[in-house]
C-alpha cells in the first residue's frame, strides 16, 4: 500500500500495479480496496497498463445512510431488507458516512443526470452498463455518454451493477487502446 496526500491534508491510499499508460479504477459507492476492490481487474489490465487503485476518503461507521442512498439509486424496499440480512451489511455500513456526498456529487441536489457536467468533459469517456442491471442505470448511462463530446456508451449484456473482470477487461484494453493517439 502506498499513501499520497491530497490538497486538502487527507491521506488517500493506494495500490499501483503494471507498466504502461496510467488507468486509474475508481470504486462503487458500497465499495473500497479490501472489499470489492478492483484487484482481479486490475490483474488483468496489468499487462497493458499502469493500474491505480485507491481508497476513497472517509469510509466511517453509520447505518441509515446505506438504506437512504440505496433507495436513492433505485432500490425497492424489499432489496433494502434483503440487503440488512446480508453479511455485507456492515461493510456497506461501514462506508456510509460518505454517501450523502457521493449521492450529491453525483446527482445533484434534484436527483437528475448531471448532463451539463458532462458537458464538459472533453476527452474520449467510455459509459458502461450492465444490461441485466437496474433500468435507471442504462438511461443514465445513455444519458451521459450523449451529454460528453467525445462519449461512448456500451451495454454489457448478461452483466448486473457488478460487472466480471473477466467481461470488464477487455472492453477496457480495446476502448484505451482505441484512443491511444488521444493520450
Amino acid at each position: 500500500m502506498r499513501t499520497v496526500t491530497s490538497k486538502d491534508g487527507t491521506r488517500i491510499a493506494y495500490d499501483k500495479i503494471g507498466e504502461g499508460p496510467a488507468v486509474i479504477l475508481v470504486n462503487g459507492a458500497l465499495a473500497y480496496r479490501a472489499y470489492w476492490g478492483h484487484g482481479p481487474l486490475a490483474a488483468q489490465l496489468a499487462d497493458h497498463f499502469t493500474v491505480y487503485t485507491y481508497d476513497r476518503r472517509g469510509r466511517g461507521e453509520s447505518g441509515d445512510a446505506v438504506a437512504l442512498f440505496m433507495t436513492l439509486t433505485g432500490a425497492s424496499a424489499e432489496d433494502v431488507d434483503g440487503a440488512r440480512q446480508s453479511p455485507v451489511w456492515p461493510i456497506f455500513e461501514a462506508v456510509a458516512p460518505t454517501l450523502a456526498y457521493d449521492h450529491s456529487a453525483i446527482l445533484g441536489e434534484d436527483a437528475s443526470v448531471p448532463t451539463g457536467r458532462a458537458a464538459s468533459v472533453a476527452v474520449p469517456t467510455l459509459v458502461m452498463d450492465g444490461g441485466a442491471s437496474y433500468p435507471f442505470m442504462h438511461v443514465t448511462a445513455v444519458a451521459l455518454a450523449k451529454a460528453m463530446p467525445h462519449g461512448q456508451h456500451r451495454t454489457l449484456e448478461g452483466q448486473t451493477h457488478e460487472v466480471a473482470p473477466e467481461v470488464l477487461a477487455p472492453v477496457l484494453v480495446e476502448f484505451f487502446n482505441s484512443n491511444a493517439a488521444l493520450r
